[in-house]
């Protein structure tokens, strides 16, 4: 039997480290807490900036990023199929033990850090690739739009016409990043938690995200990334689409949350088409990076982001450890909570993005991956009876 091995440095895909540096830049501006404050803003002048700054990241980044993300994922599976396969590995019971030591990352991550989570949802539709594996292309692009437009969109209208009544007074949230204790900070993060509330904030999450991995998984088997040739015209054309429908799609998605337009009978077919203009401004982002990435004064600018990519989870923990010293009350780090204005509070996300950047390059000079991809691929070798080997990442 071969030897399950980490991927060799030089047969690294340096675009989709790159493109994964990206989206977790987009992750940690969307995901950064923030409340405003107003008279801070007022008497600085930035009322008008923050509105605006407000209004463009959700229209340029808010879960385009994450979708990203979840694609990468998919793509992710599958490179590690096809090197299992190569190795003549079990795949599926290799991969089960590492999507369920996956998902003791996110449970200890979401119940005693953030409960904003992304990670168990990642174990558990991993679990589930498992299932269409063995798919041809074409199945795993029509499961794909399945699950990330037309079931998401059910589910999103199901949502606005049952209800959604959680259990606990939902005044708890405003207490989660100014409180003072760290027990009354666990007590809310259980009650909130989306597994623990799952009829009313998991299922169009994990429709969603199995989507976007399935999208991703058949980007991979069918060569997008690799074969960019025959794959220039359809990326011209998904930035074409991302500009002319994925962007419009986003602002109808604003109006809706700003309560601008009000769902009605006659709009049941909104949310198809802001779910399917969500994945067209996310594939537009691809594609043009991926275009960019072809040119060599490009390329060099763009692989800043590869160091981040490369060790994708532990940057990801590291952006909650980040909000926990900046702006958590319970840490009495700096508690930024509260204190700054919406545009000041994305500049502090510049800069933490900087540290991670520089840190990552750092690290990855020094070894051959992140520190938590190290024990989690160090414990899933063992777990599968593969021999390990830390020659690369």
């Amino acid at each position: 039997m071969g030897r399950l091995q980490p991927v060799e440095r030089q047969n690294r895909l340096q675009l989709i480290d790159s493109l994964r540096g990206l989206a977790l830049l987009g992750i940690l501006i969307a995901n950064i807490p923030f409340s405003s404050n107003e008279q801070a803003s007022v008497a600085a002048g930035l009322q008008g900036s923050d509105n605006v700054l407000s209004f463009l990241v959700h229209l340029l980044v808010d879960k385009k990023f994450i979708t990203i993300f979840s694609m990468l994922f998919g793509f992710g599976f599958y490179v590690q199929m096809k090197r299992a396969e190569e190795c003549g590995i079990d795949f599926r019971s290799y991969f089960l033990k590492r999507m369920t030591i996956l998902l003791l990352i996110g449970c200890i991550h979401a119940y005693i850090f953030w409960f904003g989570d992304i990670i168990r949802d990642y174990a558990v539709c991993g679990m589930f690739l498992l299932f269409v594996y063995r798919w041809k292309p074409k199945k795993i692009l029509i499961a794909a739009i399945i699950f990330s437009v037309f079931l998401t969109g059910t589910v999103y209208i199901l949502n606005g016409l049952v209800g959604i009544n959680y259990s606990y007074d939902t005044s708890i949230v405003a207490d989660h990043p100014v409180t003072d204790s760290y027990w009354h900070y666990l007590y809310i993060n259980a009650r909130m938690d989306p597994f623990v509330n799952f009829i009313q904030d998991s299922p169009i999450t994990l429709v969603f995200c199995f989507g976007n991995m399935l999208t991703g998984f058949w980007m991979a088997k069918s060569g997008f990334f690799h074969q960019h040739e025959q794959f220039g015209r359809a990326r011209k054309n998904l930035i074409a689409l991302g500009i002319l429908l994925g962007i419009p799609a986003s602002y109808l998605l604003w109006l809706i949350t700003m309560g601008k337009i009000e769902l009605s009978p006659a709009l049941i077919w909104l949310p198809y088409v802001i779910v399917a203009g969500m994945i067209l401004q996310s594939l537009f982002y691809i594609a043009a990076f991926t275009q960019l990435f072809q040119m060599k004064s490009w390329q060099k600018l763009l692989s800043v982001f590869a160091p981040v990519g490369k060790m994708a989870l532990t940057n990801y923990l590291l952006q909650t450890i980040f909000y926990v010293i900046f702006f958590f009350h319970w840490s009495h780090g700096l508690k930024l909570y509260g204190r700054l204005s919406i545009s000041e509070t994305y500049l502090v996300a510049l800069g933490l993005f900087t540290l991670q950047v520089l840190y990552s390059r750092w690290w990855m000079k020094r070894h051959e991956q992140g520190p938590i991809e190290n024990i989690w691929k160090r414990v899933a070798y063992k777990f599968s009876g593969s021999n390990f080997s830390m020659q690369t990442n």
